[in-house]
């Protein structure tokens, strides 16, 4: 009973891993039978490098959640830990977003190649993300940091001192 808990994300996590590989199976094969078999003669350069971007996507998405669900075993054979929990927020929701974002612009990609051009979403917002969390932030704190700070009159600086003093109060 002792890792229960263990088994329960372990069979949750497998559960999860079978529903990603239907949902790229779903993606990925429809599109290579009708456009790189049946219409391979319209598959030209720009598709083949959209459609490898797009697959070279999936396969690290899914390389880095099964990683991140690796079991571990003790000496016994007994089961440890069953991984991390790929229901939990953070950077898992994007490595599912990023499977999922390519399943879907690759169905779009049956029925016409501009929906290809979708792909760039992901860059851009990851652009966008990065900018918010760490570039945005460093240059606000730098241009704070900057900004000389203005000098106060003596009529301020003495209101200020009346304002911090301690204020006593006799009670009877």
């Amino acid at each position: 009973m002792a890792n229960s808990g263990a088994k329960k994300r372990k069979t949750q996590n497998e559960k999860e891993l079978f529903k990603v590989r239907l949902i790229m199976a779903a993606g990925t094969i429809p599109y290579i039978i009708y456009r790189v078999i049946y219409q391979r003669e319209t598959f030209s350069g720009w598709l083949w490098f959209a459609y490898l971007s797009l697959n070279t996507l999936n396969l690290f998405a899914y390389y880095i959640i099964t990683s991140m669900c690796k079991l571990t075993y003790d000496n016994n054979g007994e089961l440890i830990d069953g991984g991390a929990d790929l229901n939990q927020g953070g950077m898992t929701e994007y490595y599912f977003d990023i499977i999922y974002m390519c399943c879907i612009i690759q169905a779009l990609g049956l029925i016409s190649d501009k929906f290809l051009y979708l792909i760039l979403i992901i860059p851009a917002f990851a652009i966008f993300k990065i900018w918010k969390t760490f570039i945005g932030p460093y240059l606000a704190s730098r241009n704070q940091q900057q900004q000389p700070q203005e000098e106060k009159s003596k009529r301020r600086e003495k209101m200020e001192k009346k304002q911090d003093k301690q204020k006593v109060k006799y009670v009877r």
